[in-house]
């Protein structure tokens, strides 16, 4: 009797070691684990912010202001233009001088009445601060903005 209880215990405990070793190499399951450990998208504390500015003439317009407790990170600047010649800057907080230029995207292609400017970044601004976005053209251009908000604890 001892000799199958043994047999009986050695085989449960194969078993269950079995199933162990299906569950963690189980390519579904550990598809969906590691797709919540590095998915940030929907972290509550993360929230994406995307800033769109339109104009037609040259101007210096607040773009935005950085509600209280959160910090803001912009993370990527695109501008089209229809002109054969742009600037734009990035600028902190509300001063139009080249000492307060924060970012300015670099010029990636240009062609017969089109300029397009577009530059990956990492600029933080802290609650409360507006940021401003001063645009040289004469002709219609739009401004894409995008970045995130975190806590500023």
């Amino acid at each position: 009797m001892s000799k199958l209880k043994k047999t009986v215990l050695t085989l449960t405990a194969l078993a269950v070691a079995l199933a162990a070793v299906h569950v963690a190499t189980d390519q579904t399951l550990v598809a969906q684990i590691r797709a919540a450990l590095v998915r940030d998208v929907d972290h509550p504390a993360r929230q994406a912010v995307m800033i769109k500015h339109y104009t037609a003439e040259s101007d210096f317009d607040i773009i935005y202001t950085v509600p209280a407790g959160k910090r803001l990170v912009v993370e990527h600047v695109n501008c089209t233009a229809l002109d054969d010649t742009v600037y734009v800057g990035l600028y902190h907080p509300n001063a139009l001088t080249h000492s307060n230029i924060v970012y300015s995207p670099p010029l990636i292609s240009t062609s017969v009445g089109v300029t397009i400017l577009d530059g990956d970044t990492r600029l933080y601004f802290e609650p409360g601060v507006s940021l401003s976005l001063r645009v040289f053209t004469s002709e219609p251009t739009t401004c894409m903005i995008s970045g995130h908000t975190v806590d500023a604890n």
